[in-house]
């Protein structure tokens, strides 16, 4: 008999049932090329349609600083994300009344170069502010009055005109204190590849993981825009208009703990004396 034979014949008889634990998987859900930082349109009645725009940034042009007659100062040249962070223990994922609610909470850090050469790095949404609550340490940019309001409060945004609906805000702690953005979309199970199996079985025994992939930006650069600080106009600043918008991959996998029963040799196994 040859080696290769005494080998396997080894191998067979050394075989055992080993229990592993693992996530069974019963249905994907794939969103492909979402939108997850916008603004919600508003109509000539102030009142929200529930459709997206590009997150409208009015970013402070170098060297213009707030006066009277503000000098325009360079306006912003190119914009380019240089990083997305996720806060720690996200994306997170909550299942209810036969849909999967995920929530993203992140922080976009860009690479902002302006006309006269000067490169500058933005933080969002730690940089924001409503024109109204300007603030010279932190502010950097200026978005609508229906993303932060004239008091210094995130406004929710949101986009339920098709399915799934979704959320975004900027989670605060208070005015100009803008840590994080929250976007949230609920994923009917109708939207995942193996509905029938889903709706069969009890909603609380199901688990979910959350994969993100293929991040990519697109910003477009508006043109000059002369921003009042007050409610009097006594006091403005020169800015850039820049429409930003960021877009991912979200994988939703919704599955149980399981037990598998294989037949194998386990590599490391503690050995009697």
């Amino acid at each position: 008999m040859s080696e290769l034979d005494n080998n396997c014949k080894e191998v067979i008889i050394d075989l055992k049932k080993v229990d592993i634990f693992a996530k069974y998987v019963l249905a994907k859900s794939v969103l492909k090329n979402t939108q997850i930082l916008f603004q919600e349109v508003y109509n000539q009645h102030s009142q929200g349609t529930g459709e997206k725009l590009p997150l409208r940034l009015l970013i402070i042009n170098h060297n213009s600083v707030p006066a009277a007659v503000p000098d325009p100062g360079a306006g912003v040249r190119c914009i380019k994300l240089y990083k997305r962070v996720i806060a720690e223990d996200y994306p997170t994922n909550t299942i209810c009344g036969r849909k999967s609610r995920v929530t993203v909470r992140y922080q976009l850090i860009l690479v902002v170069e302006y006309e006269d050469g000067f490169v500058d790095i933005l933080t969002l949404p730690v940089n924001l502010s409503n024109a109204l609550q300007y603030n010279p340490l932190t502010t950097k940019a200026f978005v609508d009055s229906t993303v932060i309001s004239d008091s210094g409060v995130p406004v929710v945004q949101h986009q339920n005109c098709k399915q799934p609906h979704e959320t975004l805000v900027i989670v605060s702690n208070g005015v100009n204190d803008y840590p994080w953005f929250d976007y949230n979309v609920s994923i009917p199970f109708s939207y995942f590849d193996n509905e029938s199996k889903l709706c069969s079985i009890d909603c609380q025994e199901l688990e979910s993981y959350v994969l993100l992939k293929c991040l990519r930006s697109e910003a477009d650069i508006l043109g000059s825009e002369l921003v009042p600080l007050n409610v009097d106009n006594t006091l403005s600043v020169w800015t850039t208009e820049v429409a930003l918008s960021i877009y991912e991959d979200i994988i939703d996998k919704l599955g149980m703990d399981s037990d598998i029963i294989i037949c194998g040799s386990p590599e490391y196994e503690c050995k009697k004396d």
